[in-house]
């Protein structure tokens, strides 16, 4: 008998996300670097294949990117590797809090954890004083996990838009790659907080945040109390 795939894991389509994630507009980064922020050390949870950290790796003077596929780690390795870069395969919970971070950020990792609070919490103990928590993850006021219908009609309906921004090959791809099975499975496997329920519970753990409403995601910027 065949062993089911875990849904969850991205390790059976690493390469595909990876390429889908550098078509995306502004490869997932937009919101953070529109943050400006610099520093000494910043840390990615969830970093995926490294678009984010390479990113950082510019304004910041040690990166770490943090995933729990070792796929698309070593994908971040052989093709965002920078001399101020340090990827590593760990799970959230397993993090020394010791060391502390300028930045700490993750992108649309947070629904993925089991006790979301508690991986809260564990980002805002990576934090230094004064630093700053950065968070992105998705959201659905109408449903928890979305239909498979909410992905595959935009990416029909917008594959001319696509064609002009990225050309026929890889307009192509994405649409594939939006109706490709294990990525559906993987959506559909996600269950989302409303906008509500997020603003409240980051709310809770983040007091003061500021948000961002990102569309499908929303976004949270928190500065750390200096004492």
């Amino acid at each position: 008998m065949k062993q089911r795939t875990d849904p969850q894991s991205f390790d059976q389509f690493a390469l595909e996300y990876d390429r889908f994630v550098s078509l995306l507009p502004g490869k997932n980064t937009s919101w953070l670097t529109e943050l400006g922020l610099k520093g000494e050390r910043a840390i990615d949870v969830g970093c995926g294949s490294g678009h984010a950290v390479e990113a950082l790796a510019d304004d910041f003077e040690e990166v770490v990117g943090v995933d729990l596929s070792a796929l698309l780690i070593d994908i971040a390795r052989n093709k965002r590797s920078r001399p101020n870069v340090r990827y590593m395969v760990s799970d959230l919970c397993e993090l020394p809090t010791e060391t502390k971070f300028d930045l700490v950020y993750s992108h649309t990792m947070m629904h993925h954890i089991k006790h979301y609070e508690a991986g809260l919490e564990r980002l805002r103990d990576l934090v230094r004083p004064g630093g700053v928590v950065a968070l992105i993850d998705n959201v659905s006021d109408r449903y928890p996990t979305p239909p498979r219908e909410a992905y595959t009609v935009p990416a029909v309906r917008d594959f001319p838009r696509e064609v002009r921004r990225v050309g026929l090959r890889d307009a192509w791809f994405l649409l594939r790659f939006w109706h490709s099975t294990p990525w559906l499975d993987h959506l559909l496997s996600d269950r989302y907080l409303s906008r509500a329920q997020f603003r409240e519970l980051y709310g809770s753990v983040f007091p003061g945040a500021h948000f961002d409403d990102l569309g499908f995601a929303l976004a949270m910027s928190w500065t750390a109390p200096t004492t």
